[in-house]
């Protein structure tokens, strides 16, 4: 009796130890919670700014998309017998079905006024078993559905959006096409033949910046721009880094953003349309990697050192790669950091197990948080 009284004090003595010099944080830490960690856990010197979680909420089950540029709903898919586009309105906290189809959408996003959605899906030929992927739109109003791509194209999966309710795609013909919903189109053929893997549109400089294999070495991706010429139907590409993982642009200031990779880890750097070199800001290991909307900082996904090499933590940091502060414990992220246009605000989904969710959907693997955030 008197041995194992004596184990048990051990044991709090050892727990009380660790407890405190973790820095009085929480040592039994939730799976797939998004948890906020120390700002700084390998030094106690008090950091020049701070982060504080304000909430985080699970707001329904699904992977988040896109969220409007009012900032008032958000784009949810969810897997089960059937393939679902949903959206969430943020302030009333309602789930409604937008599409329920057969056909699997690959990812979505508002246009520019919030007036539609385009999505891409993908189609399988019930003869042959060949896939595609072709481009819709359809309004919020769910009144009018068009197919946006034409039958012989095979899209990408993802695209951008244009500043005039366009939508701006690659196919698999090394074409860029820019067009709306009203079925308007223009073509861009690059002159190289690249295998495309996402495309996006810097508006105010008419520069698509994509990613594509790279021709001499297909287990690599690099990412290129082109100037988009009215008066020309050619496209004329540009290197801007090889080897590249994640990429996001930001039209405020004209600048990329965009992960490489280099052996063991990967850098964080930055590009603009007058630069002829990227910046790197960071060192580390990392997932994704985004522009908030005022592009005045950085949001990214890191693996923790000690952790599962399929778990992120989610940070934010200076564009500048300072004050870098961490958000979330380690999280099994399987969407894009989605962020409020205008509040401190994110928004991203978890893969979780069925019987973990608040859903009666046992096939939905996923559940969308909402994560406030302060940062002093």
């Amino acid at each position: 009796m008197k041995k194992a009284k004596n184990r048990v004090l051990v044991f709090c003595f050892v727990l009380l130890s660790l407890f405190i010099t973790s820095g009085c944080q929480n040592l039994f830490i939730p799976v797939n919670v998004p948890v906020v960690l120390r700002n700084n856990p390998t030094s106690n010197d008090p950091l020049p700014q701070q982060v504080s979680i304000q909430s985080y909420t699970m707001i329904a089950p699904g992977i988040v998309q896109d969220i409007t540029n009012s900032g008032n709903n958000l784009i949810l898919f969810t897997f089960g017998t059937f393939y679902n586009i949903d959206t969430y309105t943020i302030e009333t906290m309602q789930l409604s079905s937008f599409v329920n189809s057969d056909k699997r959408p690959l990812s979505a996003f508002y246009d520019t006024f919030d007036t539609g959605i385009y999505y891409a899906e993908k189609l399988v030929d019930p003869l042959t078993g060949s896939i595609d992927t072709q481009i819709v739109w359809s309004d919020v109003n769910k009144n009018t559905t068009r197919i946006i791509s034409l039958p012989e194209e095979n899209v990408i999966q993802r695209f951008g959006i244009g500043d005039s309710g366009q939508v701006v795609y690659a196919n698999n013909t090394s074409q860029i096409v820019k067009a709306d919903s009203e079925g308007n189109r223009q073509i861009y053929k690059l002159l190289n033949n690249y295998n495309i893997l996402a495309v996006d549109y810097i508006n105010k400089e008419k520069v698509v910046v994509f990613m594509a294999t790279d021709p001499q070495n297909e287990e690599r991706t690099n990412l290129y721009y082109a100037k988009l010429d009215d008066a020309s139907s050619e496209l004329s590409s540009t290197l801007i880094a090889d080897n590249v993982s994640s990429f996001d642009i930001n039209d405020l200031n004209n600048q990329v953003v965009f992960v490489k990779n280099g052996g063991d880890s990967q850098t964080i750097r930055t590009w603009d349309t007058n630069a002829t070199n990227s910046s790197s800001i960071a060192d580390g290991s990392f997932g994704s990697v985004r522009f908030t909307p005022n592009g005045e900082r950085i949001v990214f996904t890191q693996t923790t050192p000690n952790s599962d090499a399929q778990s992120k933590s989610i940070w934010i940091m200076d564009t500048s790669g300072k004050n870098p502060l961490q958000l979330t414990a380690p999280l099994s992220v399987n969407s894009e950091i989605i962020c409020h246009p205008y509040k401190s605000m994110l928004f991203f989904s978890v893969e979780k197990s069925s019987n973990s969710i608040n859903s009666t959907d046992d096939h939905t693997l996923s559940q969308t948080y909402q994560l406030t955030y302060k940062i002093d």
